[in-house]
């Protein structure tokens, strides 16, 4: 993984630029508001899932398989995937709804790249 961070840390940079060999975290946020407050959102890309309802989250060694923070939004390493399925499940893990979105994502425009933020996928009843 470090290899891979290292190349993409130095892709991009200008000759003048040096770039450290670090990533970022692309994130996306999943307004499921409509749904009321008690409500478990899992979010999946082509990477995987995110935990479901009662499950611990799992590290995994794909880069991009989101994984929910403390304030509800996906980090997604550094993958921009450009779909999504979107589940939201009640307080006691049955499934309400499940849809699929595109993600826009708006890019970095630092020479040595940075994280891409994405629109917030609201979800509606």
């Amino acid at each position: 993984m470090l290899g891979l961070v290292l190349a993409l840390g130095s892709t991009g940079c200008s000759s003048d630029a040096v770039c450290p060999a670090i990533g970022w975290n692309n994130t996306v946020e999943v307004d499921a508001s409509g749904f009321g407050e008690a409500v478990f959102v899992q979010l999946c890309v082509d990477a995987g899932c995110s935990a479901a309802p009662g499950e611990e989250p799992t590290p995994s060694s794909d880069m991009g398989m989101p994984v929910q923070n403390e304030d509800g939004v996906f980090s997604l390493s550094m993958t921009a995937p450009e779909e999504a399925t979107v589940r939201v499940y009640d307080a006691v893990g049955t499934l309400l709804h499940e849809s699929e979105h595109d993600i826009a994502w708006t890019h970095s425009t630092e020479v040595c790249g940075g994280p891409s933020i994405a629109e917030t996928i609201t979800l509606t009843r």
